[in-house]
């Protein structure tokens, strides 16, 4: 074996014996959609960006904030800081060359294999690089479809570096924020957002617009009802999205017009005047009979003729 070999090894052993993953991995909490995919970079080595604790190390969170994501409670894996690529991102993994020596491979692995590290040799189809990893490698698309994936190493010779950290967890985020394939993303009315647990991009809508893609003017949010009325989103109204409630004193399309009370476009030909709160009193021209005028008299928009 060669001098160079030897201290090669020797810096290998020094890296797993000596360092151990108590790094806290910087992540935002809520990431946009790009419109353009980036490639990303995982330096495959123990010195940098292990991280051991699932939530307060390696997602950066409080573990009381979770929610129904109890299952990893607790858990204790040692792994290179986990990764949140969105679909048609690439991803590259740079080796430590110390660790070239080990033969080492990548293998795609289950969620438990993940978690405990693989016991036994895994299947040659589950190796993500059809040669040992030295340098820096890209890895194939075919690995990266939508959803979480768990990437653990695979050696031929040496010892176990999984348990050690050397293990990845990549999600893979597709976008549901389009209509149509060329439609903006929200209807232009909002933005694509995923927060870290989630497992795809989603319209928020700005104010005064709603539904999945942000495709809805909410006209209730212009306050179209007045006199303390509620307002229904009502979208199988043709031409109308919202209808008012009004209190009993009150009606009309916008509960504008007060019951019992003359409106202007009661009576087009003559004249109305309020008597009390509840009653008016109308003047219409009649016309084509040879009377001048008639006369009606209103209670709660109800109206009985008085003389002409």
């Amino acid at each position: 074996m060669s001098a160079k070999s030897t201290v090669l090894i020797v810096v290998c052993f020094l890296q797993i014996y000596i360092v151990n993953g108590q790094i806290t991995c910087e992540r935002q909490m809520t990431v946009e959609w790009r419109v353009e995919p980036k490639p990303n970079i995982i330096k495959w080595t123990l010195r940098e960006n292990i991280c051991s604790d699932f939530y307060t190390e390696c997602w950066n969170m409080d573990k009381s904030i979770t929610g129904d994501i109890s299952e990893e409670q607790n858990l204790h894996v040692p792994q290179i800081c986990p990764l949140q690529l969105q679909l048609g991102d690439s991803l590259f993994i740079s080796s430590e060359p110390s660790f070239q020596l080990l033969g080492m491979n990548l293998a795609n692995v289950s969620k438990e294999e993940f978690i405990n590290c693989p016991k036994t040799g895994v299947l040659e189809e589950q190796l993500i690089f059809v040669y040992q990893v030295r340098g820096l490698h890209q890895v194939n698309p075919k690995w990266l479809g939508v959803g979480t994936h768990y990437f653990a190493e695979q050696h031929h010779k040496g010892p176990q570096l999984c348990n050690k950290g050397f293990r990845l967890n990549v999600t893979v985020k597709q976008q549901l924020c389009q209509q149509a394939p060329h439609a903006p993303l929200c209807s232009g009315h909002g933005r694509c957002l995923s927060h870290v647990w989630e497992n795809a991009y989603n319209c928020h809508c700005f104010p005064q617009y709603s539904g999945r893609f942000c495709q809805k003017f909410d006209m209730c949010s212009t306050k179209p009802c007045h006199n303390n009325a509620s307002c229904t989103e009502i979208s199988q109204l043709p031409g109308d999205s919202y209808q008012c409630t009004c209190p009993p004193q009150f009606s009309g399309k916008n509960c504008t017009e007060i019951v019992g009370q003359c409106q202007p476009r009661t009576y087009f030909n003559g004249n109305c005047s309020n008597v009390t709160p509840n009653t008016f009193l109308c003047e219409r021209n009649k016309g084509f009979t040879g009377k001048k005028h008639l006369y009606f008299l209103c209670y709660n928009s109800k109206c009985e003729l008085l003389f002409y």
